[in-house]
């Protein structure tokens, strides 16, 4: 990933996931996301949807648009099943995206470590940080 994409991706754009429902069918979710060391960090309340998903397939797109640019990412994830780390996780990126990082305080957090294998872009990919704001 070019230093471009990776600017891009470091500004808090809330992005789209998508995962495979057992059908086959794609599973949507708005989410938060942190770009790390090890990959793209996101957070999930334990029993949702899309994790479970990805504990059955692996397989993650995530589009994180700004207006008419965007990036693409696709690969694989893995679901860590650690409460302590979850919490923590989540509530560093309710600070990221400026919200309240107690809304998380008792939940049994998820955290999820996407590694991205392709990656597409369209567009001039705007550098300047958006407004923060919820999922």
């Amino acid at each position: 990933m070019g230093p471009e994409i990776a600017a891009f991706l470091a500004a808090p754009r809330c992005g789209v996931i998508a995962t495979h429902d057992p059908d086959g069918a794609i599973w949507q979710a708005v989410v938060w996301y942190a770009i790390t060391d090890d990959g793209v960090l996101m957070n999930a309340l334990d029993g949702r949807r899309w994790p479970a998903n990805l504990r059955r397939d692996a397989r993650l797109s995530l589009v994180v648009a700004d207006g008419e640019d965007y990036v693409i990412l696709r690969g694989e994830a893995v679901v860590i099943d650690d409460p302590i780390r979850g919490l923590a996780e989540a509530q560093a990126l309710a600070r990221r995206y400026g919200g309240d990082p107690g809304v998380h305080a008792g939940q049994r957090r998820v955290s999820i470590l996407f590694h991205p294998q392709h990656v597409a872009v369209h567009g001039q990919l705007r550098l300047n940080p958006p407004a923060t704001g919820r999922p």
